[in-house]
């Protein structure tokens, strides 16, 4: 006489017979267009369109982001990643990143002005 063999047992051996699953937190890079420009300055309020490019290395399990435009490279302190959201910020700039649409705010701060810029981004996994 044979035994039948429960479906929800071979399944449960076959897992763990598996190598475990590690989650890919490869580094991405995010190539971004800034298109819309508003900017605080004591009283005065300004809206503007523009067409500013910018590059954003996000590293989860670095717990780093770096943001690249005009040839300079800034690295972001008070990092936080989630399933939804990339941010980031230091004294002087702050960013943050929507994955599934790609859109970001992007803002830099002086003693007298605010500056505030919103974009969309691309992603793509560093190799």
């Amino acid at each position: 006489m044979s035994k039948a063999i429960d479906p929800l047992r071979a399944f449960a051996v076959a897992l763990l017979l598996l190598p475990p699953a590690i989650a890919s937190a490869a580094p991405r890079q995010f190539n971004c267009t800034l298109t819309q420009l508003e900017t605080v300055a004591a009283s005065n309020f300004t809206q503007a369109a523009e067409d500013r490019s910018i590059a954003v290395l996000a590293d989860e399990e670095a717990k780093t982001i770096a943001v690249s435009q005009g040839g300079s490279e800034q690295t972001l302190d008070h990092v936080t990643f989630s399933v939804l959201t990339i941010n980031g910020y230091t004294a002087a700039i702050s960013l943050g990143l929507e994955m599934s649409s790609g859109a970001i705010v992007f803002q830099s701060y002086s003693p007298d002005s605010k500056k505030t810029e919103f974009g969309v981004c691309s992603s793509n996994p560093v190799p």
